[in-house]
């Protein structure tokens, strides 16, 4: 009551400047209810690297549900193509992954795990080979939320893949990706609950 009381005998400008720090601050604390229990989070990455004799495409999508508040299990798929020179590989990922989120802010550090089933082909000008073997990728990162229902990914982490007959082979990587949210009633309308 005091609130409103004071905004009432100010003047227009310092009124407007006012609600408008009242409105900007009250934002900050809107963003809280996408990662809670039955919420999804659908969304991936993609990856073009161009460079002399060499190109590298790669498409990530997921999925997941929150089981509890801030954490979510899902699934994905990975598609990654790479040309050096004459030679080029084709490499299938499908997995599950866990997500962790930190914090209800805009800004809400992560951490992340993927473990895949890998197929790759590899084609040679002499010979063509399909290869099985395991991916797995563990890190962390920070979701900047755009909106209420949007998210730019920033991921850094260990990535690994092992063909069988192979040694394993890994390094750091880092990701851009995004997000996109849905409420659980949201997801309750479309399915017709």
């Amino acid at each position: 009551m005091r609130l409103c009381l004071t905004l009432l005998h100010q003047k227009p400008i310092k009124m407007k400047k006012t609600i408008l720090t009242l409105l900007l601050v009250s934002s900050l604390f809107i963003v809280n209810a996408q990662t809670e229990k039955g919420d999804w989070m659908v969304g991936g990455s993609f990856l073009l690297n161009t460079e002399k004799n060499t190109t590298a495409i790669g498409l990530t999508p997921n999925a997941g549900i929150f089981i509890i508040p801030n954490l979510a299990i899902g699934g994905n798929l990975g598609f990654d193509y790479s040309k050096v020179g004459d030679n080029k590989a084709t490499d299938f990922r499908i997995g599950p992954f866990a997500r962790y989120y930190f914090t209800q802010a805009n800004v809400r550090p992560f951490v992340h795990g993927i473990f895949n089933y890998l197929n790759r082909q590899v084609k040679t000008p002499v010979s063509k080979n399909t290869e099985q073997g395991i991916h797995y990728f563990l890190g962390a990162g920070a979701a900047i939320f755009l909106n209420d229902q949007v998210s730019v990914d920033a991921l850094l982490g260990y990535n690994h893949s092992k063909l069988e007959g192979f040694d394993g082979s890994g390094g750091f990587a880092m990701t851009i990706g995004f997000q996109v949210y849905l409420l659980k009633h949201q997801v309750d309308r479309v399915r017709g609950k």
